[in-house]
């Protein structure tokens, strides 16, 4: 009898589980755009009358700095996106296929790319485990 008890709250507790770790799908986010220049300076000039206590005449004139400044980095990235594309147009006209395959990787990710998040080294943790042996630092074996 008690076993029949015992087998019958497990079941219960393994049927509760499981209906706790469901997850329900929920719908993708919209991507984000990126703000514009105009929004931009708008913020960083609210947050400086804000801290700084400007006067609307100072507000206004450091409005106009802040959107000057910004769009003039949005040129010059602009500009340095432009001479990367050059650049690889070039090295593509110098080296072979696969050269210049190796070269684009060894360039890595650029800010403002997907991908551009910060590469972590696999080190042994606090327990002892090691890397995966799909780990780019580790051979075709699993070994370092």
């Amino acid at each position: 009898m008690k076993k029949q008890i015992f087998a019958a709250a497990t079941a219960l507790c393994l049927m509760a589980t499981t209906t706790l770790f469901a997850q329900e799908s929920k719908p993708q986010p919209e991507p984000k755009t990126p703000p514009t220049a105009e929004q931009i300076a708008q913020h960083q000039t609210e947050r400086m009358t804000e801290q700084l206590k400007l006067t609307d005449a100072q507000a206004k004139q450091v409005y106009a700095l802040n959107l000057d400044q910004i769009k003039q980095m949005q040129a010059m990235r602009e500009k340095m996106r432009e001479a990367r594309i050059a650049q690889a147009n070039k090295m593509k006209s110098i080296l072979s296929t696969e050269q210049f395959m190796q070269w684009s990787q060894m360039q890595g990710p650029r800010p403002g790319q997907p991908g551009n998040a910060p590469q972590m080294k696999h080190r042994k943790g606090p327990k002892g485990g090691d890397c995966p042996k799909d780990c780019p630092h580790m051979d075709k074996g699993g070994r370092k």
